[in-house]
């Protein structure tokens, strides 16, 4: 079968122009994807930055949201706490408040002794197991000069508590003026206590001292015994080692949050950071503690107006005082408003819960009831008197504490951090492949930047190598009008000619088409690389100058933070002693 050449020829023009204009065709829509890619290129890049800046947040909104859920959480539990103690023990504050109430009626004289009798006696039979019940009954019962419903009533009083029973009539008789029967009653408790295992209610005593409720023999006889509890507790190290430990304890409650949005580079380059951060923070304790022990001292202590009026005031302190079934609701109220004090922070929560509840454990020591005395009187309810004498008292233990704390941190600070720019520190970072770059505070800055320039040429250099275009794609292209070749030649022999030469045609043209876009794609990449370098290369140095300069204020801060140890020492170091503080208020 012959082929007319005319004929051929005319098929060929007409798949020639076809191919053209699909060609053509594709050139147009392969411009407009071209410019879609390229925008969608920008967005991507843009969307990814503001992506991890959006992570940032989110993870800073869910730490927050968290402490915020904690504190409300603890608000919560808080008012349920004292609900519950104001349900199974508020009954006992009206045995508190008519106790003082009947003393004051006993020196007003305007209440008959049928009514205290009365009061008293129903208060017995609704609070029965609560020591200050049949102690009232006795009082009640002293004043009508009834004796054996008196020697009923106290006897029951000490089958509950008679440590308290026994203070509270000391306090009682020396409140009206029977010095001798109060002192014998007050040697005869403290002779019968031991020192390793004093009840919340021994404060009491520190505030008689304090405020010489028993006149000058009773004060002695206070001093001296404490002063022997002292020198027998303190041959024990772990006695003294508890005491430095409570005050370190106090020392680091104080610490302040750093917050990292003052060194936002260094928080975020510098693997050493949290360390840092936790000196800086430990260092703050110095200032912060200061002040409190000085608000301390510079309280006023006014005398009462009244012997009378003297002795109430430590007779509420004693009755006040819960008591030992109150102790676990009172601790968990402690962690909840630790909780609530620390904005959330349940790490912060619990440490600060843990130093507080040592001053409601059951039983403590002489030295660590004092120590806990001089920390937190709040918990006692003592007054700023007492307390000034309890800080006198555990003076050394303070100083002790101070140069510890500060050895701690002193320890562990860094004079030079490591800075870190990780491969995603930047957008550039992420489109150039940046491999990562680490240098330290202590490299000298031109010496650092030199590196950091080294290192993004390298970047850059290996990034232009991957993206330029290779004279292996030439071998490609040949490759598919190779195939296309022997394709065409295959049907040529079969006698599909020119289904043949529209596949050669076809193979050509696609070969040739993704030749162009490929260099065209490798070619704006490269362009694109080399127009960034520059701009890469600033950003990362600003970061690393950056990270730089908050170090150094950083590290001014913590020197500023760690000199105030020396105005804390100070002021414990001139904290009167017992017999100082005595001296002082004789001459107020």
């Amino acid at each position: 079968m012959s082929v007319d050449p005319s004929s051929l020829n005319n098929k060929l023009n007409d798949i020639h122009r076809s191919i053209s204009r699909q060609i053509d065709g594709i050139d147009s829509k392969v411009d407009v994807v071209r410019s879609e890619v390229g925008r969608v290129s920008g967005d991507l890049q843009t969307t990814r930055a503001e992506l991890l800046a959006l992570r940032d947040e989110f993870q800073s909104f869910v730490q927050q949201a968290e402490r915020v859920a904690n504190v409300q959480r603890s608000e919560t539990v808080i008012g349920n706490l004292e609900a519950q103690l104001d349900r199974d023990y508020g009954h006992y504050n009206d045995v508190r408040r008519t106790t003082i109430g009947t003393l004051q009626a006993f020196d007003i004289g305007n209440v008959t002794n049928k009514t205290v009798q009365q009061v008293s006696e129903e208060l017995m039979i609704q609070t029965p197991r609560y020591w200050l019940a049949p102690a009232l009954v006795g009082l009640a019962a002293w004043s009508r000069d009834n004796e054996e419903l008196a020697n009923r009533s106290i006897e029951a009083a000490f089958s509950r508590d008679p440590r308290k029973t026994s203070l509270f009539f000391a306090l009682v008789l020396r409140r009206q003026a029977r010095m001798d029967a109060a002192t014998r009653w007050l040697r005869h408790y403290i002779q019968a206590l031991d020192p390793r295992a004093l009840t919340r209610e021994f404060v009491v005593i520190l505030e008689a001292a304090s405020q010489e409720a028993f006149g000058p023999y009773g004060r002695q006889l206070i001093g001296q015994q404490l002063g022997k509890w002292n020198v027998l507790l303190r041959d024990d190290r772990s006695v003294v080692e508890s005491q430095i430990s409570a005050w370190t304890g106090d020392l680091d409650i104080h610490r302040a949050a750093v917050n990292e949005s003052q060194w936002p580079h260094l928080a975020r380059v510098s693997p050493q950071w949290p360390q840092f951060k936790d000196t800086l923070e430990r260092a703050s304790a110095h200032g912060f503690t200061a002040e409190k022990y000085l608000a301390i001292r510079e309280e006023p202590t006014p005398l009462a107006s009244s012997v009378q009026d003297q002795l109430d005031d430590i007779l509420e302190n004693l009755v006040t005082e819960y008591d030992e079934e109150e102790l676990p609701l009172k601790r968990q109220v402690v962690f909840h408003q630790a909780v609530i004090d620390n904005n959330g922070d349940m790490d912060r929560a619990h440490a600060a819960a843990d130093e507080i509840n040592v001053a409601l454990e059951t039983t403590l020591d002489a030295v660590s009831l004092q120590t806990q005395t001089a920390i937190r009187r709040e918990l006692y309810g003592v007054s700023v008197s007492a307390q000034k004498v309890a800080i006198g008292g555990s003076r050394e233990d303070f100083l002790a504490a101070v140069h510890r704390f500060s050895a701690d941190y002193r320890s562990r600070y860094l004079d030079t951090v490591d800075i870190v720019l990780p491969e995603n520190h930047s957008e550039y970072a992420l489109t150039l492949g940046f491999k990562g770059w680490q240098t330290n505070t202590a490299v000298p800055q031109q010496q650092a930047e030199a590196s950091l320039a080294t290192t993004w040429n390298q970047t850059v250099e290996d990034y232009l190598e991957s993206v330029r275009f290779k004279d292996h794609n030439y071998y490609i292209a040949g490759g598919i009008g190779l195939v296309g070749l022997v394709f065409m030649i295959l049907c040529i022999t079969g006698g599909a000619v020119g289904f043949g030469l529209l596949v050669f045609v076809a193979a050509v043209g696609g070969a040739a088409f993704w030749l162009w876009r490929k260099k065209t794609d490798c070619d704006a990449k490269y362009r694109k690389a080399q127009d960034i370098a520059q701009a890469a290369l600033e950003f990362s140095i600003d970061i690393y100058r950056a990270t730089v300069a908050e170090f150094v204020d950083a590290k001014i801060a913590f020197g500023e933070e760690d000199a105030k140890e020396s105005d804390l020492l100070l002021l414990i170091d001139t904290w009167p002693t017992f017999v100082q503080q005595h001296k002082e208020e004789q001459v107020s």
